[in-house]
């Protein structure tokens, strides 16, 4: 008889994270568990990472393919009970790693688990996305905003509804990068195209990206697009959640968990309802793509937690769309490039927020001298015409934030939001070059903000990948940091009300001692500092009570009705919230799995019961954080000829398996492109410990795993 033992996942980056979080949330949250597997649904197709699946290229073979897998996976998702999940494994030698198909909802309380290595591919064909409810709007295609709005028109690629979840180390792939095989743009235009056409102004009969423009009046900027999200759970709170009430329980209590998102072709997750959970999730696409939005958030009683975002646009947003949002806790979130974290007012409140253990950067994985991810300035120039290798830097565009409050107005929202008691702390910016951001358009209705705290913010020294360019990418020098403390001005002269507190808010200088705070521009505040802030040009503010502008200490202000008190006299940069090294551009999972036995389902990749003599398999997950597209955009952010978004360079190195010092086998990188595997065979009685390396490569540095721990009793 086998001795079950407990296999002990402690991931060294999860050490702090596994305790349950308790802040604004007002739920006990706490590390998500695997569901148990009720159906398991094998991979048929094979894959590449940046060619997507094997199959025929024809629309025909394509949907012949997603209409027959989805069939498959939605009848096992209906033969599961409420609390189960379908796992999907890989398939014969591994070899097969990929699916592919049309949208899908989960059923009440049943999830969806990805095993490492998989990937499931969405639909190349926006019939396949078309709401029926709203058969006006034409998904995959594009039109004046009068008809076409954000988020209608197309069915997510996987619906959830309540008490679900996805689940898993494996891979959703949006295909955002690849042709339309269906709809009014076939073969013409991918989902990025469309958004590029969307974003660029054009006269009517303009040849675009896509081909000719279809407008017969105004600008492209004059209209919106039709295109799916990736994941979206629940209804929009213009229906508010009642958990307790048992016919609403499809609004409430979701789950995403460790899989990582891919290429999504437009806003990347829509969370709403009530009691979200988003834990280690990762989304990658390239810099250079607006309206690639991370996670847009109209829930209350949401935790996000070591999750990573590398995108286009936001990374994190909070948007109430109908009623009043509340309760969320950030914590150990990680962006790399754009937009940040962002709540956006517009006309509905978001009120007790924390986001904490912020990491946020404007840089690339390798940038030496003029070469970016391994491409030379003349190759750049000769290949896209790039005034310099800076249009390849995604801070070259001088519009990415780490920390902002914005409105929505400009865009149709509603006027006088609410946005109360938000708090964030404990954050570490670099190469952003708005480290933070209030900034409201004119109007009579603006949002009131009040009980906004930065606290313990770092504002790193900005390294050679932040320049100073003009428009047509010329590097004019090195780049420096802005920051806005704007209110909105009404028609009769008077501002908003922004309330807002700097507590011990530091940016690093030159190493020549100069500042790195380059200009401040504060309009109608109530603004308190407290403990410290550095450089002291923060503490001149109380100078600029009456509309002024003028320089102080190379700090250029910008000051106008401004009411400020209790101004701290500490000015230290000693004092700065500690910031440990540059942030990672590779990210990767240590974890076991028992050894498939004959008859036995898949494992959920959680836990196994061992005893003296059997095996165990590791499997690390380890993938490069950013996306790995190429992708040149003509004239984006007003940038001539464009921007350059340079793919991350692929994991070459062999994965280093040990256990305790010892070095015991290597693993190459298989399946999709993100797992490699090792077999520890007959493990003697006793405790093993295991860890795992990806050794640096001349792109990027040591990943050092963390440790699973076994526990093998004798028989």
């Amino acid at each position: 008889m086998r001795v079950r033992v407990v296999l002990m996942l402690l991931l060294t980056q999860m050490l702090a994270t596994s305790v349950c979080l308790s802040a604004q949330d007002k739920r006990t949250v706490t590390e998500p568990k695997f569901p148990p597997t009720c159906a398991v649904y094998a991979a048929a197709l094979q894959s590449t990472p940046l060619d997507g699946p094997v199959i025929g290229n024809t629309v025909e073979e394509q949907n012949a393919e997603s209409s027959a897998e989805t069939a498959i996976l939605q009848d096992k998702l209906k033969t599961c009970k409420r609390g189960g999940a379908v796992e999907l494994t890989l398939g014969g030698d591994s070899s097969h790693n990929a699916f592919l198909i049309n949208p899908i909802e989960l059923p009440l309380g049943v999830s969806l688990i990805i095993d490492a290595g998989v990937t499931v591919y969405g639909s190349r064909d926006p019939r396949n996305y078309q709401d029926p409810t709203t058969p006006e709007i034409t998904c995959g295609n594009f039109g004046p905003v009068s008809t076409y709005k954000v988020g209608k028109g197309c069915l997510p690629l996987v619906g959830l509804t309540g008490y679900s979840g996805i689940y898993g180390y494996g891979v959703i792939d949006g295909q955002g990068d690849k042709l339309l095989l269906g709809g009014p743009w076939a073969n013409k235009c991918t989902w990025w195209g469309l958004t590029i056409h969307k974003n660029r102004k054009y006269s009517p009969g303009d040849n675009g990206p896509c081909g000719i423009l279809p407008f017969a009046n105004g600008p492209s900027g004059e209209n919106e697009q039709a295109s799916p999200q990736v994941i979206s759970a629940g209804i929009s709170q213009a229906h508010p959640p009642a958990c307790a009430d048992a016919r609403k329980l499809e609004n409430c209590n979701f789950t995403l968990y460790k899989f990582t998102i891919r290429n999504p072709p437009f806003h990347t997750v829509g969370l709403h309802g009530k009691n979200v959970t988003v834990w280690g999730v990762k989304v990658q696409s390239p810099w250079n793509i607006p309206n690639t939005d991370g996670f847009d958030v109209d829930a209350s009683n949401v935790t996000v937690n070591d999750t990573t975002v590398a995108n286009g646009d936001q990374q994190l947003v909070f948007v109430a769309a109908g009623t009043p949002m509340r309760d969320i806790t950030v914590d150990n979130f990680h962006g790399y490039t754009k937009g940040g974290i962002t709540i956006l007012g517009n006309g509905t409140s978001v009120s007790n927020l924390v986001a904490r253990n912020l990491q946020f950067t404007g840089d690339l994985p390798s940038v030496s001298g003029s070469t970016v991810n391994g491409v030379t300035e003349e190759e750049m120039k000769a290949k896209y015409g790039l005034g310099s290798y800076a249009q390849a830097l995604p801070n070259a565009t001088n519009d990415l934030e780490a920390l902002q409050i914005t409105d929505e107005s400009q865009n149709g929202g509603g006027p006088g939001a609410q946005i109360s008691n938000i708090t964030f702390q404990s954050a570490c910016i670099r190469d952003i070059v708005k480290p933070i951001r209030l900034q409201f358009v004119n109007n009579d209705n603006p949002p009131i903000v009040t009980g906004l705290t930065f606290h313990n913010v770092h504002v790193l020294t900005p390294t050679t990948q932040l320049l100073e360019t003009a428009l047509d990418g010329t590097i004019l020098g090195q780049g420096s940091y802005q920051v806005f403390l704007a209110a909105s001005q009404k028609s009769d002269g008077s501002y908003g009300t922004n309330v807002s507190t700097l507590d011990n808010v530091v940016f690093n200088d030159f190493s020549s001692g100069k500042t790195s705070l380059a200009s401040i521009t504060a309009l109608g505040n109530e603004l308190t500092t407290s403990t410290n802030v550095y450089p002291p040009a923060f503490n001149q503010l109380l100078a600029g009570t009456k509309k002024e502008t003028k320089d102080y200490q190379g700090t250029h202000l910008i000051l106008q009705d401004n009411s400020y008190d209790s101004m701290t006299a500490v000015s230290d940069p000693s004092l700065a919230y500690p910031c440990l090294g540059t942030m990672p551009f590779v990210s990767g999972e240590l974890f076991s799995s028992a050894l498939p036995q004959p008859g036995t389902v898949a494992t959920n990749l959680r836990s196994v019961a061992i005893a003296a003599g059997d095996s165990i398999m590791l499997n690390a997950v380890v993938q490069p954080i950013m996306s790995q597209t190429t992708l040149f955009i003509p004239d984006s952010y007003g940038k001539q000829p464009g921007l350059l978004s340079i793919g991350s360079p692929e994991l070459t190195n062999p994965v280093l398996f040990f256990e305790d010092s010892e070095l015991i086998g290597t693993g190459t990188l298989s399946a999709n492109g993100t797992l490699a595997t090792f077999v520890v065979n007959d493990i003697s009685a006793g405790t093993h410990t295991y860890t795992a390396q990806y050794p640096a490569d001349q792109y990027y540095d040591t990943l050092n795993f963390g440790s699973v721990t076994v526990v093998v009793q004798p028989r």
